[in-house]
C-alpha cells in the first residue's frame, strides 16, 4: 500500500470512521459545504483524493488511531 496518511489526515478519517471507505468519502463530502476554515477545507480535499486513490481492501487494513 503507497497511500500514507498524515496525523492530521489519520485524525479526519477517524471522526468519520464508516463501515467502508466511500462511506468515509461520503460523509466528509457532505460536511464540504459547511467548512469555512480554508486548512480544514485543504486537508478534507486531501482526504478525500488519498481515499478515491487507493482500493477498499487498501482502506480495510489501514490501522488508524485517532492521535491527541
Amino acid at each position: 500500500m503507497d497511500t500514507r496518511f498524515t496525523v492530521e489526515e489519520s485524525n479526519l478519517i477517524c471522526v468519520f470512521a464508516g463501515e467502508s471507505r466511500s462511506e468515509v468519502i461520503e460523509d466528509i463530502e457532505r460536511t464540504l459545504p459547511y467548512l469555512e476554515d480554508t486548512d480544514m477545507l485543504e486537508l478534507s480535499g486531501r482526504v478525500i483524493e488519498k481515499l478515491h486513490n487507493m482500493t477498499n481492501e487498501e482502506f480495510e487494513q489501514l490501522e488508524l488511531t485517532e492521535a491527541e
